[in-house]
C-alpha cells in the first residue's frame, strides 16, 4: 500500500516544484538629463514604472529607468546579465552588466541613458540562455524627416564618396 501512495504523491510533488528561470515583465520610466543634478541623481530612488513591453519610444536626452520584475522570486544568488544591443545589420551587442535580482523585491533594475537613435534589444541572460527580451527605439525629439535621415545614413558612412554623394 505505501508504493501506491509513493505513486500518487509523485505527480503531485512535480507539480509543485518549479524548474528553471521564471519569466516576468518590463516596467519603464524616464527623466530628462538636465532635470537633475549629480546629488539628486545619486539619491534618486523611481518607484513609479509602466509595465509594457510594446510600442516603447524614448527621447536621446531621457535617462531610461527599468525595471524587470520575475513572476516569482529566483533568489538573489544568481547571476543575470542584461545585454543591450542596437540594430545596424544584425543587433550588436553594445553593453553588457552582471546583476542580481534584489533581496526584498526580486527584481532587476538599471538604466540607460545617453543612447543615440535607432532600434534595440535589452536581453535579460542567465547562464547562456535567453530568458526575456524586448524590443525599443530611440527617436530624435523633433521626429523623423528625409533630411535628419540623410543626415544620419551619411554621419554612420565611413566611406568619404558615399558620405558626401547624399
Amino acid at each position: 500500500m505505501s508504493h501506491f501512495y509513493r505513486i500518487l504523491l509523485l505527480p503531485i510533488l512535480a507539480a509543485t516544484i518549479h524548474c528553471g528561470v521564471p519569466k516576468g515583465e518590463f516596467g519603464w520610466a524616464i527623466t530628462k538629463a538636465g532635470e537633475i543634478d549629480i546629488l539628486e541623481k545619486q539619491i534618486q530612488i523611481i518607484t513609479d514604472y509602466k509595465m509594457m513591453r510594446d510600442g516603447l519610444i524614448f527621447s536621446p536626452s531621457d535617462t531610461i529607468h527599468y525595471v524587470y520584475s520575475f513572476s516569482r522570486n529566483p533568489g538573489s544568488e544568481l547571476d543575470f546579465y542584461i545585454s543591450l544591443n542596437r540594430y545596424e545589420l544584425d543587433y550588436v551587442e553594445i553593453d553588457i552588466k552582471k546583476k542580481n535580482p534584489e533581496t526584498e523585491s526580486g527584481a532587476i533594475r538599471d538604466e540607460f541613458s545617453q543612447l543615440i537613435t535607432g532600434e534595440y534589444l535589452l536581453k535579460i541572460v542567465h547562464e547562456g540562455d535567453t530568458v526575456d527580451e524586448v524590443k525599443f527605439q530611440v527617436l530624435p525629439e523633433e521626429g523623423y524627416t528625409e533630411e535628419t535621415i540623410e543626415q544620419e545614413l551619411a554621419g554612420d558612412q565611413k566611406d568619404e564618396l558615399i558620405k558626401y554623394s547624399r
